[in-house]
């Protein structure tokens, strides 16, 4: 079926063929003749790049044709980015008048302001947080599309997303559900529980192979046997293969240090198969140039532009972002052959290959303990490979070590179906937290209302209610004697409640913050940090690894500072390792904020710089937190010391700097260097010529006038 036979708008047909989009997939077609026109619910399994994002525009068209507005939810911020880029070039190119926004983070937002878009890319907790702060404009939303709908499955972010749907599903009563994913078992149970019209399709515009390596023999899927034409140990021959007529590799490792590792060793083969040009080789080394400057601190950066001049990148969540974004655009603009990656960057941006490599299936998770790859991760995995206009096939191969892992590859993975998803809801962590927002954001009123929300969950729909019914009764209770919900006649939030949901914070550490702050006195800068770093929602960020005596004599020096003392080892062991991770966190933002050096903190607490900066943002919004609930409690003096923490936290600097880096283009190096330089104020800044401020190191001609013109009252005029 061509677009034009669909009855779209001519302006929505003119802006899908500038994508190069003329006629639909098979899927599509099903898609439309099922109702996707007329407002049906659907849940929609199909390979990765066979078109799912041109049936959410279609629906959106409908539906903002209509007058509705659109809510595209997806599980990342760099997806939710991406996402937000393809669908404001579609509404440019098609001439349609509709406004687009993308929302993450902030969720102490009330999101007000978003309801003056007509299109709305979130992330799965910003559109919770939304809900919780019971942002009216969600009560016109016409279409909700749920991307990579199989996270439901997942132990952190399904309850998160599980709940958000059956939320909207009360905020939303006659909005479209649209749900889409590339590796979805038990599509029709999904469907049941959405009442919804399940489509599945294995149809892929780029054909997927998939096949096991073991030594240089390559074994299909359909069975054929092939030989890798390069020579080498089997990781090195086959990614030489996949890089023959400028193919790109996308080598998948399981851990950081693999992916490291990985890379290093294809450095070694990459520029003498690729054969670079003087063009591609210039840009190469430019890029490598961009990323010793971007982050200039971080201990990769060195390593990491060494190995982009041969052609190879690494790519995990302890690089910091400026390197993460560096090596994708390079990939994708196709000057970057090979990236060795763990598997967080198959769940993200849309980085296609032609050939994707898996070399082991085993790993070790700090949580959770030793574990295999699953069949669903693989799948996940393998749908990267076939870059759509340059590949007329996609490989994914998996690498074998001996005959045993072959059969078992072959048959396990590569012939296997993916697990079924199965709701995570029953987690007691999880229920305390939406329970709590479910009544503090209206939408129940009393215990009855609550259970038959629970009821209308996956979870419900998978293993009863019963379950949780059993749960529901201490979650409340524990509400109640916290102060956070009243059960009169009814069920209500109290302001305590409210604002600790609103605050998108667990429960329990909310009750850690306010038994501390409710009677405190003074609390030393160490107390203030201990404080939120015995939450459990600061326990999820434990990344540093150091020594357990290096701790503890920490812990000695500044006992006397302790709003905490650690408990008996022998008495509590499990206390014990706690208060330990509490105390690498609570060190680590002290040196933060104490103007220690960034790469000075990664050397001494052996964190990586993505590590570093998820750690920072989480301390931030705890200490926020903290501000917030002092203020509830009408703690007003500890309410002002948490929010000039919250402030330190964010820019890493003493109090002193506070005033500078409420400049834009200021951070914690230039402002010292101000200060030392005797610029100590905006009013000193503002007295001070751009001759003076440029010998300033750090500083600059640029800089210097860009600082002036951003002055109160110093637009106008430059003081020379």
């Amino acid at each position: 079926m061509k677009i034009s036979d669909t009855g779209l708008d001519e302006r929505l047909i003119v802006g899908l063929r500038k994508e190069g989009i003329e006629t639909l997939y098979p899927h599509q077609i099903e898609a439309i003749k099922k109702g996707l026109l007329v407002g049906r619910n659907m849940v929609i399994s199909a390979p990765t790049a066979s078109g799912k994002t041109l049936l959410a525009m279609l629906a959106a068209h409908r539906q903002l044709t209509l007058g509705k507005k659109v809510l595209y939810l997806t599980p990342l911020r760099a997806l939710t980015s991406e996402k937000y880029q393809d669908f404001k070039r579609i509404f440019e190119n098609s001439n349609i008048p509709a406004s687009i926004a993308a929302v993450s983070g902030d969720y102490d937002d009330p999101g007000e302001w978003i309801g003056r878009r007509d299109f709305i890319v979130s992330t799965y907790e910003k559109a919770d947080s939304l809900i919780r702060h019971k942002a009216s404009w969600l009560s016109g939303v016409g279409l909700v599309v749920i991307d990579e709908i199989h996270m439901i499955g997942d132990r952190e972010r399904g309850p998160t997303l599980e709940m958000t749907i059956s939320k909207l599903s009360e905020v939303v009563k006659d909005a479209q559900f649209l749900c889409l994913s590339a590796t979805i078992r038990n599509v029709e149970e999904i469907a049941e529980w959405l009442e919804a019209v399940p489509i599945i399709s294995n149809f892929r515009p780029v054909p997927l192979i998939e096949g096991v390596l073991r030594g240089n023999k390559l074994t299909l899927c359909d069975n054929t046997v092939r030989r890798v034409r390069s020579s080498g140990d089997p990781l090195s021959a086959v990614v030489a293969d996949g890089l023959i007529d400028g193919g790109q590799v996308l080598v998948f490792a399981l851990t950081r240090r693999k992916a490291e590792s990985y890379a290093a060793k294809l450095a070694e083969v990459v520029p003498y198969v690729a054969q670079f040009s003087d063009e591609i080789k210039s840009s190469l080394e430019r890029i490598a140039e961009n990323i010793l400057e971007s982050e200039p601190e971080s201990p990769f950066s060195e390593k990491l532009a060494l190995l982009v001049n041969r052609g190879v990148a690494f790519h995990h969540a302890g690089l910091g972002h400026a390197h993460r974004k560096a090596v994708e655009d390079a990939f994708r603009s196709r000057i970057l052959p090979v990236i060795c990656a763990t598997p967080t960057l198959a769940a993200g941006v849309n980085l296609p290959a032609r050939l994707v490599v898996i070399p082991e299936f085993r790993r070790y998770d700090s949580h959770y303990g030793p574990s295999s790859l699953s069949v669903m991760e693989y799948k996940q995995l393998c749908g990267r490979a076939g870059r759509p206009i340059y590949d007329n096939v996609g490989y994914a191969i998996i690498i074998a070590r001996n005959k045993e892992e072959e059969e078992y590859f072959m048959q396990k993975y590569v012939k296997g179906e993916p697990e079924k998803i199965y709701s995570c809801l029953g987690s007691e962590r999880h229920l305390r937290s939406h329970i709590l927002s479910l009544i503090a954001s209206e939408l129940v009123s009393s215990e009855l209302s609550l259970r038959r929300v629970l009821s209308r969950t996956f979870y419900a729909h998978q293993f009863g209610g019963k379950i949780i019914e059993e749960k529901v009764d201490t979650i409340l209770e524990f509400l109640q004697e916290n102060e956070m919900i009243r059960r009169d006649d009814g069920i209500i939030a109290t302001p305590l409640g409210q604002r600790v949901s609103q605050l998108y914070i667990d429960p329990l550490s909310a009750v850690r913050i306010v038994h501390y702050i409710r009677d405190a006195g003074h609390l030393t800068e160490t107390g203030m940090l201990q404080v939120i770093s015995i939450t459990p929602d600061m326990a999820e960020y434990s990344f540093a690894r150091i020594r357990r005596q290096k701790i503890e004599r920490y812990i000695d020096s500044m006992s006397d500072e302790l709003i905490e003392p650690p408990p008996d080892p022998v008495e509590d062991p499990e206390g014990y390792e706690f208060f330990l991770d509490s105390m690498k966190n609570l060190l680590i933002m002290k040196e933060w904020i104490n103007e220690i050096p960034e790469r000075q903190i990664y050397d001494e607490f052996n964190i990586e710089p993505g590590d570093f900066a998820a750690l920072r943002e989480r301390a931030e919004w705890l200490s926020y937190a903290a501000s917030q609930l002092c203020l509830t409690l009408g703690r007003k003096s500890l309410f002002k010391a948490y929010e000039t923490l919250t402030v330190r936290i964010k820019h890493g600097v003493k109090n002193e700097l506070l005033e500078l880096v409420s400049l834009p283009s200021i951070g914690r190096v230039r402002g010292r260097s101000l200060w030392n330089h005797g610029i100590r104020s905006l009013k000193d800044l503002e007295e001070a010529s751009v001759e003076e401020l440029s010998r300033i190191p750090g500083i600059g001609k640029n800089l210097a006038e860009k600082l002036k013109k951003s002055l109160p009252g110093q637009s106008a005029a430059l003081k020379k």
